[in-house]
């Protein structure tokens, strides 16, 4: 994907200061948060409760994020620790591997068609 795509892409992204830790349903005002404006796109799992969670900044890189799921009896928790602040998109495969690409060009299309 080049970089102009990008760019008109990100113009309808909501983004937001997606939390750091806490319940995933719920957010609860005093969590943490990542401390860069980005967009959830999706999430590669690694193992049962493990996971590399990508998100797009408004520069049109990439935040990749290692998460912990924790499954309690009434809801899930997830605590994410930053791995990559600044990716660009020719680096994804690095860290998601290129068999997942297709999550997030797929995710990334959906922007590009809500902005038509």
């Amino acid at each position: 994907m080049d970089e102009k795509l990008l760019k008109k892409i990100v113009m309808n992204v909501p983004f937001s200061y997606p939390l750091a830790e806490g319940t995933t349903i719920q957010k609860n005002a005093n969590d943490p948060k990542l401390q860069v404006k980005c967009c959830y796109l999706t999430v590669v799992n690694k193992s049962d409760h493990t996971g590399i969670e990508v998100f797009i900044k408004p520069d049109t890189y990439f935040l990749i994020t290692k998460a912990a799921y924790n499954y309690d009896t009434f809801e899930m928790t997830v605590a994410r620790q930053l791995e990559n602040i600044s990716v660009h998109y020719s680096e994804l495969p690095n860290y998601i591997g290129q068999e997942n690409m297709n999550l997030i060009d797929d995710r990334l299309t959906y922007y590009l068609f809500k902005s038509l």
